[in-house]
This record gives structure tokens, sequence and C-alpha cells, in this order.
């Protein structure tokens, strides 16, 4: 009895020191001062906006201003922030082909940080209105993650306003959402005060996302611009099943699947050739 109860207090007071580690760490948003200096560092314009979705202010990043033709929109899976692009929004050939626009999703960065929002839907439509903030003719969708949905809601709702999505590791099966142990650290009351604000929002998501992807399913097998899906093949957080998925639901005549060997669910950083080719094939047709 006396084994067990230490044991369970060394494990708890592991538990609070990982979580707090956690919390000093890392971060999970950029502030706008340190946006201006990151790219003033690397000699990139730089915008920040700030808009109003829904009675809620969002916040949008952007380079490339010199360019008004094509548009690349970046969309960060959970958690994140904008700042999960800044290497795409300051790469120099990038720069040289579209304007570049990175999007603090609805509970992240600086666009009502904290508040989850878990209509894959709603988030979709704050995509929608940056999207309208420009006059480019060809505008290709990028999403990561849980921003995998969210662009292919976007390719459901409002096809004619765009050219392309590209959706790295997503997950988009509402079949087969894991929930790791570590995901109820955001949900148990004696931890979830401690986690920063990302995190909690990141647990409320993980939680409701099989319901919000049951509930666009249907959607996928009308979607009628070029899909590409990228996914690794030892990605332990996107089961495989997403693949399957894209295949049974998603028109063949839209879909292009690229399966990375050795690549896991990091695809944006682990395999930035790779997205920065494509991204490039997509503006050049």
């Amino acid at each position: 009895m006396i084994l067990a109860l230490r044991l369970s207090q060394w494990g708890f007071t592991l538990l609070v020191g990982m979580v707090l580690f956690i919390n000093s760490c890392v971060s999970f948003h950029t502030e706008s001062q340190k946006v201006e200096r990151y790219f003033k560092k690397r000699q990139v314009p730089v915008r920040i906006h700030h808009i109003d979705f829904q009675g809620k202010r969002s916040r949008y990043i952007e380079t490339g201003l010199d360019q008004d033709g094509k548009l690349i929109v970046f969309v960060h899976g959970a958690p994140g922030s904008s700042n999960n692009f800044f290497r795409y929004l300051s790469d120099p050939v990038l720069l040289k082909q579209a304007r570049l626009v990175a999007i603090d999703r609805l509970g992240y960065g600086e666009s009502d940080l904290g508040q989850a929002e878990t209509s894959i839907a709603i988030q979709a439509e704050q995509v929608r209105q940056v999207v309208q903030q420009y006059q480019a003719d060809t505008v290709i969708l990028v999403g990561h993650s849980y921003g995998g949905p969210i662009v292919g809601k976007c390719a459901m709702d409002f096809p004619e306003e765009l050219a392309a999505i590209l959706m790295l590791a997503p997950v988009n099966d509402p079949d087969n959402e894991p929930i790791f142990w570590y995901s109820h650290i955001g949900r148990w009351k004696a931890t979830r005060w401690m986690l920063p604000a990302a995190l909690k929002v990141a647990a409320d998501e993980k939680f409701s996302h099989a319901q919000a992807l049951a509930a666009i399913a249907g959607g996928w097998k009308n979607i009628s611009i070029p899909v590409i899906h990228i996914h690794g093949r030892k990605d332990s957080l996107a089961p495989l099943s997403n693949i399957s998925f894209s295949e049974k639901n998603i028109p063949p005549e839209y879909l292009n699947l690229l399966y990375l060997e050795n690549t896991g669910h990091l695809i944006p950083w682990t395999d930035y050739e790779i997205v920065q080719g494509i991204l490039l094939d997509l503006l050049g047709r």
C-alpha cells in the first residue's frame, strides 16, 4: 500500500513536471513584435492583419507583398499557430511566385486564443474570409494535420475560389481518430489548469474531432478541384487509414496521393523541399 502510494505520488510529480516544462519551454504563439523581428532579420517585408470574424479577433500573417495574382494560404494543425509556416513565408523562391499567408486558427495565436472552435465548417469559413481579402486568380490552400480537413471543407464549400488544396498528414477519417493517453492531460482538472491555452484548445478539438469529421464526411465525394494528399508511412498520429479514407471518398480524377516511406507526422518540417516543390508545381500550372 505504501509503495503504491509513493509510486502514484512520484507519477503525479513527474506528470506535473512534464506539464510545467511544456508550459515554460514550448511556444505555440508568436507575438506580433516577434513576428516583425523574425521577418526583418530575413529582409522579408511582412504585414500582420487583425480582422473580425463572427465577432472574434482573427490574425493572419502576410508576405510576398508584391505578388497579386497567386496566393498560398497555410492552415496549421493542433496545437500550432501561424508560426508553423514562417519558413515558407520567408522562402525566397516562393516569394518570387506568390503572396504567402499563414493563419492563426480560431483558438490559437492571436485568433481568440484559448476559445476552442470545434466546428470544421466554421474554421473553413475563417479561411474563406482571409482568401476573400485578396483578388488572386490562383489560390492554393495548404493544411497540416487538423488543418487538412479544414482545407478539405474549403474545397467542398467554395471550390470556385480555389485552384487546389494540399493536405499534409491530414486527419480526415472519422472512424479512426485515436485518443492517446496524454490527450487526457488537457481534460483532467488536476492538470488542465497548468497547460498553455493552445494545448487546452487542442484537447478540446481532439475529443470532438471524430464528431466534427463525421459532420463533413458526406462532402468529400463532391470535391471538384485537385487535391494532393501527402502522408508518411511512419505517421503514428494520423493513422494510415486516412490514406484509405481519401482513396474511397475523394473522386479519383481529382486526387493525387503521395506516400513518404520514412516520414512521420511532421511533414511541413521534415520534408520541406518536397512540399516546396509541389507548391511551385501547382503555381506553375
